[in-house]
């Protein structure tokens, strides 16, 4: 999950999933869609594909290369937990809560 994270954090690669969403694209495309060389083009799609997150087949001289949706998918469910855990009563956010009312407590009975 750390590599997924550490890979998607990366603008230029985020605006290449984001492309990829779309469509599967050719590298040509995608470097001309994304305003960028081939060269950096193909070292972000040759990252995102070992991140899982995109597959890439050969076409004559084309690599096209098409969106995993999966990967996305598992990310999008962990961080639906993390926040599910931190919504629920009593749990995270309450005991956080719980700590800053007796930091006010403390606070005030120092100042009383």
């Amino acid at each position: 999950m750390d590599a997924l994270l550490t890979t998607l954090a990366d603008p230029a690669r985020w605006r290449l999933v984001s492309l990829l969403a779309e469509r599967p694209r050719s590298v040509g495309v995608l470097a001309q869609l994304a305003e960028a060389r081939q060269p950096q083009t193909t070292k972000h799609l040759q990252t995102l594909e070992r991140a899982g997150v995109v597959t890439s087949q050969r076409t004559g001289q084309r690599r096209i290369y098409a969106l995993r949706p999966a990967p996305l998918r598992d990310l999008a469910a962990a961080l639906s937990r993390l926040a599910d855990t931190a919504d629920q009563v009593g749990g995270p956010r309450g005991t956080y809560d719980r700590c800053g009312l007796s930091l006010q407590g403390e606070r005030l009975a120092a100042e009383g």
